[in-house]
């Protein structure tokens, strides 16, 4: 049985720093030292396994719904990690997202576990932590998932994006966006023959803007473009209706900006229609509050 590497006098209390370990803790050191023994095989192991994932896994969720606790989880990462506000908001208000980076971290934490515990870095009785309370293997798990979890976190990023290009290039067929504006939503003037060049010039404008945006807006916008309702586009992308609405909301405000400096014009007859739909809208909703 491993103890701790230091005497105890007379004066010592146990579970103090430098007294011999509180029974939990001896206990954690002894299943390491029987894992360890047994080269991370069998039924201890598997159990052990269990025990540090859903600890950890509770915690990582917890640290990700609010930044200080997550900062001071990855204190002692030599990986930087920065959130934009995005990013931020994901991690706060979306349980699928936290769940996949928990996993991740958890994942790689766990895959260089036994090494280090090989080479004896659980060792309590060394290395007493804050007020010189003794570190559980749990809480010692956590801390290895804090040092990588910066660098799951990047790997979560990076395939979101690759997610929301792959639903923009997905839903590529068919986008054109003067089919959108013109066939069926204009004046019959631009519904039949080719496009006026300054309908053209509105719809390629538009489309370069809508590819500068940032991935999932990029395929928000796409999605929606092509006929697909908030609530398709929320499944498909795997995010919020609020994160879908947000997209819409943010360029059509950007549209509405550039139009009242003058810097993008829209052809009288799209005005026109779009004047006549929100005339419309109006009456739709008088009749609906008048019954």
């Amino acid at each position: 049985m491993r103890v701790s590497k230091t005497k105890r006098s007379s004066s010592q209390v146990p579970g103090s720093a430098g007294g011999e370990l509180p029974l939990e803790i001896q206990q954690n050191v002894d299943r390491v030292d029987r894992v360890v023994a047994a080269g991370f095989q069998g039924r201890e192991w598997e159990q052990l396994a269990d025990e540090l994932y859903v600890y950890a896994y509770k915690t990582l969720h917890v640290a990700m719904r609010k930044s200080f606790k997550l900062m001071a989880l990855i204190a002692h990462s030599e990986t930087p990690l920065v959130l934009s506000s995005e990013e931020g908001s994901a991690l706060h208000s979306n349980f699928d997202d936290r769940a996949v980076i928990a996993t991740m971290t958890i994942s790689e934490a766990m895959r260089t576990l036994p090494s280090t515990l090989r080479k004896g870095g659980y060792d309590p009785a060394a290395n007493p932590g804050k007020d010189n309370k003794y570190k559980s293997l749990a809480s010692f798990f956590v801390g290895r998932c804090g040092l990588v979890f910066p660098r799951a976190f990047s790997d979560w990023r990076r395939e979101r994006a690759d997610r929301f290009v792959t639903a923009v290039n997905e839903h590529k067929r068919g986008w054109i966006l003067s089919g959108v504006l013109h066939p069926a939503a204009v004046e019959p003037a631009l519904a039949v023959g080719p496009a006026p060049d300054d309908v053209i010039v509105l719809c390629s404008t538009l489309t370069a803007m809508i590819d500068d945006l940032k991935p999932r807006n990029r395929a928000v916008w796409h999605m929606v473009l092509e006929g697909c309702s908030r609530d398709e586009v929320s499944e498909a992308l795997g995010i919020k209706l609020g994160n879908v609405d947000n997209a819409l909301y943010t360029f059509r405000n950007k549209v509405r900006k550039l139009r009242r400096e003058g810097k993008l014009v829209v052809p009288p007859p799209i005005e026109a229609e779009w004047e006549r739909r929100r005339n419309l809208d109006v009456a739709t909703a008088t009749n609906g509050e008048g019954r």
